[in-house]
């Protein structure tokens, strides 16, 4: 009876121990940086076209259910923030991740060091990337404007300005700009001094009242 009993005792804890053991299931850890190296947070990270994870005020992410030496293609997700996409084949727990996310204000930013060190193609690149990540529309083609300026292609600058105003953003520096290209590119006094007037109600500028030939 005792016998039976011991038995009995050690098939139930044997049961009981094997209900409690969950299966470790195979994960990849991941971080995400932006530009200047700070971490990105509320990134939503998808495999194989799947929500899989979002990172966390410190950039982290853990991928789960992963299958050895499966490939997988993974997305990186955030309003505001060009989208990245990488490929790869889970080969063991260790592994880790690093993205590189860039916000769109950071691509202006890139843009507009091209244009200063007159990298006009570079510029239009980042351009580009920033335009896709969500930028907003009045600096990314207030900058092509500056750089057809710069390049002396004053009917696409002209274009640019004139469309940035029609689509309801009215600020000085536009403007001025629109001064500018009928200045020095169509040597149109009449145009040059009524922008000037139009930026000066807007924002009193000593420089600008200086332009302005009075009556």
């Amino acid at each position: 009876m005792k016998k039976s009993l011991y038995i009995l005792v050690i098939s139930l804890l044997f049961i009981t121990g094997c209900k409690s053991t969950k299966p470790v299931l195979p994960v990849v850890q991941g971080m995400i940086y932006d530009g200047d190296n700070e971490a990105v947070s509320d990134v939503e990270i998808y495999l194989n076209n799947r929500k899989n994870a979002i990172s966390d005020i410190y950039g982290h992410f853990t991928l789960s259910a992963m299958d050895i030496d499966k490939k997988y293609e993974l997305k990186a997700k955030k309003k505001g923030y060009e989208e990245m996409f990488i490929s790869f084949t889970y080969t063991n727990p260790s592994q880790v991740i690093y993205l590189r996310m860039y916000s769109s204000r950071e691509l202006i930013n890139l843009a507009e060091s091209m244009v200063e060190q007159k990298k006009y193609n570079d510029a239009e690149t980042y351009l580009i990337r920033a335009e896709q990540a969500g930028g907003s529309y009045l600096s990314v083609n207030y900058l092509r404007a500056v750089i057809c300026v710069l390049k002396s292609d004053y009917d696409t600058a002209l274009k640019y300005a004139n469309d940035i105003i029609a689509a309801g953003y009215v600020d000085s520096y536009i403007y001025i700009l629109l001064a500018d290209i009928y200045k020095n590119g169509y040597s149109d006094i009449e145009n040059e001094q009524l922008y000037l007037k139009k930026a000066l109600n807007l924002s009193y500028d000593p420089a600008i009242q200086k332009r302005i030939i009075k009556d």
